[in-house]
């Protein structure tokens, strides 16, 4: 076993040991999936309520939509490249738009206001982003989310760069999946509710076969080990997730569109994904590419890469070019 596989292999039985001794995360994920799973009819029907216009996107997660109170109190986030800019919120059959305090500072257009979601003042801040204003304060790395996100969103066709490949949703949101972990400094800690949000999750299609991808996107290329820890330690957290029947692991595998609920006692493999701009030279590290780390009971993280360009946007949506990833190449071992 080379040096990178063993400690990877270190980090995982560390991610493990941590879930094992920390068990209070399993009936935290069952009462989440639990109340998911009965909210999520009344969330995607007020989600058919309002349109969004590119470049704003529509995000939720695991919070708002275990608030959410059926029809009759639900809300969203708006976000323009990858960036909150605000809040829908559907309260007493009354659509609003809360806007963030801080879009002045950001974008240049005043914020920290509540507006009916149809009259003159919001539609106004919904359009100005159309106008692609700048950053102030450049957040690539959440431009480099939304792109990719918009990318894989795609359907079939001419311009889509890889096919059989979606990202995972939920009540027809863009989302992040929420851990029980930190896993972005040097060393791996159980948080609890504080944990770490994965960056991407998505389907890939491999015959008659889904399979689970975790990405962990970086928006500078860097050295893949550190970015491999932190996606080695989520994978460890959503293979246990589904295993674990306590946590309601069959509501999560229907949550995320993969179908029948596999046999718990089959070996379940997770794609651990490496999303990294190209470096410069183009001589990215890719030696780690199909390497296998082993998990209880015969489950495995398979590690990948992905390497992309991002060509910043003017009057359009910035946009992901260029992709070269071992996702769909032939695993020889």
């Amino acid at each position: 076993m080379d040096l990178l596989i063993e400690k990877l292999q270190e980090t995982a039985e560390k991610a493990e040991n941590e879930l094992k001794k920390n068990d209070e995360w399993i009936k935290r994920y069952a009462n989440y999936a639990s109340i998911i799973k009965n909210n999520l009819t009344a969330i995607k029907n007020v989600r058919k309520k309002f349109r969004v216009d590119k470049p704003l996107y529509v995000y939720s997660n695991i919070s708002k939509i275990r608030d959410a109170k059926k029809e009759e109190a639900v809300t969203f986030d708006l976000r323009y490249r990858g960036q909150s800019v605000g809040n829908i919120e559907y309260r007493d059959n009354i659509l609003k738009m809360v806007t963030k305090d801080n879009t002045e500072e950001f974008f240049g257009i005043k914020g920290g206001e509540t507006l009916d979601w149809d009259n003159n003042d919001a539609r106004a801040f919904r359009s100005y982003f159309s106008s692609f204003p700048p950053n102030k304060k450049d957040k690539k790395e959440s431009r480099c989310e939304s792109a990719l996100l918009t990318e894989l969103s795609k359907t079939i066709g001419r311009d889509k760069l890889l096919k059989n490949i979606q990202p995972v949703r939920l009540a027809d949101c863009r989302f992040q999946m929420p851990t029980p972990f930190s896993a972005s400094k040097e060393e791996i800690e159980y948080v609890a509710a504080n944990g770490g949000g994965i960056d991407l999750l998505c389907r890939t299609k491999h015959g008659n076969k889904s399979i689970l991808n975790v990405f962990e996107l970086k928006d500078e290329y860097e050295a893949p080990y550190n970015v491999l820890k932190q996606i080695i330690t989520y994978s460890v957290f959503i293979n246990r997730l589904f295993k674990t029947s306590e946590a309601n692991s069959g509501i999560w595998w229907k949550l995320f569109n993969f179908g029948e609920i596999p046999d718990p006692a089959l070996p379940l493999n997770i794609n651990a994904v490496v999303a990294l701009p190209f470096n410069k030279d183009r001589n990215n590290d890719e030696s780690f590419k199909h390497k296998i780390i082993k998990l209880n009971n015969e489950n495995c993280i398979t590690l990948h890469y992905f390497w992309f360009d991002l060509l910043k946007g003017d009057k359009k949506e910035d946009r992901i070019s260029n992709i070269k990833t071992s996702l769909f190449e032939k695993i020889t071992l």
